[in-house]
């Protein structure tokens, strides 16, 4: 596991421990001399990762659509910066370039992500790792959600095996050292 595609929040107007957690997790992948690879734009937890990665120096794939970029988004942390049309086109390259997924706290977009990843999983595109860095039990309602899918026969129980939850950033790189 060389590639760690990282999926998470552009906000700024989040809370600082999130800011923490993304930070670790940056330094972890610098430290262990892996690549992340991200959305490649500016603000909230995305620039925290990558400048933290690029403080520890770790190589940084950034994955943008020329849209974001028009916008004014494009960060300049990036080392390889690819360029996408289409927000379909960036989450294949994301998921085709990460050999594990971490899926820190984010907002629509990052469900957007974690939700391609899961299904594309579930048919067998990919077989990589998936894990959710639940820091503050963010993700308990989305979790207590798939449950209810699996319950209610929407999806295979077998769904469960394709992620893992971690509680906080300290955890969740317990777990990406057990793929190293």
């Amino acid at each position: 596991m060389e590639n760690i595609t990282v999926f998470c929040a552009s906000s700024d107007d989040i809370d600082n421990i999130y800011y923490k957690e993304a930070s670790i997790i940056g330094q972890w992948i610098g430290n262990k001399y892996k690549r992340l690879i991200y959305g490649g734009a500016t603000g909230g937890l995305m620039e925290a990762i990558a400048q933290s990665a690029k403080n520890n120096n770790a190589g940084i794939t950034g994955v943008i659509t020329k849209r974001i970029i028009e916008m004014g988004r494009l960060s300049s942390l990036p080392d390889t910066l690819i360029t996408t049309d289409t927000m379909g086109e960036r989450k294949q390259k994301l998921t085709e370039l990460g050999d594990i997924f971490v899926i820190l706290p984010g907002g629509i977009g990052t469900i957007d992500e974690l939700f391609d990843v899961l299904t594309t999983r579930m048919l067998g595109y990919h077989d990589k790792p998936i894990l959710f860095c639940n820091t503050g039990g963010f993700y308990n309602p989305l979790l207590r959600q798939l449950e209810q899918f699996y319950k209610t026969g929407f999806a295979k129980e077998t769904c469960f095996t394709f992620y893992e939850v971690a509680g906080n950033a300290e955890e969740c790189c317990r777990i990406l050292e057990t793929y190293c």
